[in-house]
């Protein structure tokens, strides 16, 4: 176990024995059930503390950090905590702690705002980490509870002191070393732990538990993708089954938050819904004018209506329709045309075009591939092509005749579109005779032709079965 002393020392004294505030929500619901403590069960008083992730470490840090005999067990339930203390006692305790809007209301809204959605996201992780861990049947739910929402309780409690006491020291984001502080038992540091021994548990802990906060900014990352695929291997859940249990909860959860005036609409988190959500951050370099670029709510649209098509197996028709619509609107490419790989003919010819005359020649495109150019390469493998000023000296001279003749742009991206091992097409995308496809559209490009493969592959599984 690491020294718990080596991660910021001041911070870890600052919160070793500090009390820590609770929701007011939480304390209200608390003080109402005083009157009638013999009438409650420890379960109902159980589910007000696992909704806030600050009074659930505060009760969790009490009673592990309590003088035990040889015969003390490590307690990781909240029910059991409470059947320890009491459910009168422990009413009368908590329902006179402080809260973070005293703390930081009326003066500190736009952190308060920041600490209700840390709160949200803990609540999510829970929910998601239980309801995956009752597919495998663990044995042992309180842990995975704990573990997932406590996973990112640093980040709440850094917003929270600085209103607690002005010298309160520069937070630290280890989680673990301030939960071996306040000796966590072992089974919760280890579904945190990010080091542990790879048990089946701690793997699907690790993929689930990101998932509250990486589907805010967009369900088609590529990184959610990951760890949907790497929840199918853990449940051996086809990646569809997944997706089904992903949103009926997010459904689920988005009922029961949306009950609460104090945190922020979960509808925006759907991945069925569409709304404001950001694409995911863009590290290129590349300068790019606002202008130039459209608007990231029409391209999350696009791209969800695309990704839905293969949830819900569209035909094939409809699918390339939307990707080309996702191209269009989503990207503002101008000229686009899906070809179709001809296998008699050894020669892909246009099917799906937008953006042109009905006489302009995109509509009759025919590139023969019995030459080796750069389209013969794409429809090798999956893999996509870019053509801009730094590299059209360099691969001008091996771009098919009959794209330089017919249509002539001097900058446009293609990527080949596959079905299992198969090629059945490529699609092309430009700007314009004189335009430019840059960074920003060559990267969402290549998510949009991701997403209608995908589509495609299901629809060929739907239809083998």
């Amino acid at each position: 176990m690491a020294n718990v002393k080596s991660a910021s020392p001041a911070w870890l004294q600052f919160w070793e024995r500090r009390a820590i505030p609770i929701l007011q929500e939480s304390r209200n619901q608390l003080m109402g059930m005083i009157r009638r403590a013999d009438l409650i069960r420890p379960s109902e008083v159980a589910e007000i503390v696992a909704r806030d992730p600050l009074l659930t470490a505060q009760v969790l840090r009490m009673m592990n950090q309590r003088q035990k005999s040889t015969m003390s067990a490590d307690v990781v339930a909240i029910e059991a905590a409470i059947l320890l203390i009491g459910v009168t006692p422990f009413l009368d305790r908590f329902s006179r702690a402080q809260t973070v809007e005293a703390v930081m209301l009326p003066a500190h809204q736009a952190e308060y705002g920041q600490l209700l959605k840390r709160i949200f996201e803990a609540r999510l992780a829970r929910r998601l980490a239980t309801v995956f861990a009752n597919k495998r049947f663990d044995a042992k739910l309180g842990e995975i509870q704990a573990a997932a929402i406590l996973a990112n309780l640093c980040e709440s409690l850094a917003l929270i002191a600085p209103h607690l006491d002005e010298q309160a020291p520069a937070a630290c984001f280890d989680v673990l070393s301030l939960l071996q502080l306040w000796q966590m038992p072992p089974p919760i540091l280890d579904l945190i732990r990010v080091d542990a021994e790879p048990a089946t548990r701690s793997v699907l802990q690790h993929a689930v538990v990101p998932l509250s906060r990486q589907l805010e900014r967009g369900w088609w990352q590529d990184e959610i993708q990951q760890r949907l695929v790497t929840i199918a291997g853990v449940l051996n859940f086809s990646l569809e089954q997944v997706w089904h249990v992903l949103t009926a909860q997010l459904l689920a959860f988005a009922r029961k938050e949306g009950k609460s005036q104090q945190l922020y609409s979960p509808a925006r988190y759907l991945v069925m819904l569409p709304g404001d959500w950001p694409a995911p951050v863009n590290t290129a370099k590349a300068v790019v004018s606002a202008a130039a670029l459209p608007s990231k709510d029409i391209l999350a649209e696009r791209m969800q209506a695309l990704h839905l098509a293969a949830v819900q197996g569209v035909p094939t028709n409809q699918v390339m329709a939307l990707a080309v619509r996702a191209l269009a609107d989503g990207l503002g490419l101008q000229r686009i045309a899906f070809t179709l790989l001809m296998a008699a003919e050894n020669a892909l010819r246009a099917r799906y075009v937008q953006g042109v005359a009905p006489t302009d020649p995109l509509h009759t495109l025919r590139i023969a591939l019995e030459k080796q150019h750069v389209f013969t390469k794409l429809l090798q493998k999956p893999q996509s092509f870019w053509l801009n000023a730094d590299n059209y000296a360099q691969f001008a001279p091996h771009l098919p005749s009959e794209l330089v003749e017919q249509i002539g742009a001097k900058s446009f991206c293609a990527m080949s579109i596959f079905v299992g091992t198969q090629p059945v097409g490529l699609i092309y995308a430009d700007s314009g005779l004189e335009g430019t496809v840059n960074e920003f559209h060559y990267t969402h490009f290549k998510q949009i032709c991701i997403l209608a493969s995908k589509a495609l592959a299901h629809n060929a599984r739907r239809s083998s079965v």
